[in-house]
């Protein structure tokens, strides 16, 4: 297990590494996703904190948005109504606040973060269906775009060959966090559209090593 998941790291930097990750936007294209991706994070960065962010409801419609634009209520995914959305993620407001003021402390490891992320994780719930870990790590990422990746069924899933659960949810994050802590000077990587943030850029690695369209 731990030579796989070293190949499986090896393979996501060397992708980024190379400038294979520059494909993403030719893959992706400028489309409505990326609209309102680039929005959702741009108004978070510059938030002063996530309760400022969480208390300006423009703020949630462009996050719900978002989630529409990535897929989230297509097929077999289906939201809740804005209301609910909104009373689900404020309900959560002092857990992601929480998580926020571990972040502004220096050298904080991922054992530190798994208990308010897990907490997170159980509390949010977005979708009209069971299914969670789509919806909230997508969500999550907008919410904490420099720290949290993104993760759908068809990539993310099936490149850690794996299924939905909390603590899958929490291995994928712990993963990630290893990549990012590999490097110094990971934004030296990063484009204006999809590799706009770390997180974000090995999500698109893994997408492309997966070689699967939405």
């Amino acid at each position: 297990m731990i030579k796989e998941r070293e190949e499986k790291i090896k393979k996501i930097v060397e992708c980024i590494k190379n400038n294979r990750i520059q494909e993403i936007d030719e893959k992706f294209g400028n489309g409505p996703e990326l609209y309102f991706y680039k929005k959702v994070i741009n108004l978070r960065n510059g938030s002063k904190n996530i309760e400022s962010f969480l208390r300006d409801e423009r703020n949630l419609e462009i996050v719900y948005a978002t989630l529409v634009a990535w897929g989230m209520n297509s097929q077999a995914a289906k939201m809740k109504y804005f209301d609910d959305f909104k009373d689900n993620i404020l309900s959560c407001e002092e857990r992601f606040e929480q998580l926020e003021s571990f972040w502004e402390k220096n050298n904080i490891s991922i054992n530190n973060l798994v208990g308010p992320l897990k907490e997170i994780y159980q509390n949010l719930h977005v979708m009209k269906t069971e299914a969670r870990l789509v919806s909230n790590s997508k969500l999550l990422h907008f919410l904490f775009p420099e720290k949290l990746m993104p993760m759908d069924g068809k990539h993310t899933l099936h490149y850690f060959n794996a299924g939905e659960s909390v603590n899958k949810y929490l291995e994928i994050i712990e993963f990630s966090f290893e990549i990012m802590d590999m490097e110094d000077n990971w934004q030296k990587y990063l484009s204006g559209d999809w590799n706009t943030t770390i997180p974000k850029m090995i999500d698109n690695a893994i997408i492309l090593l997966v070689g699967k369209s939405d």
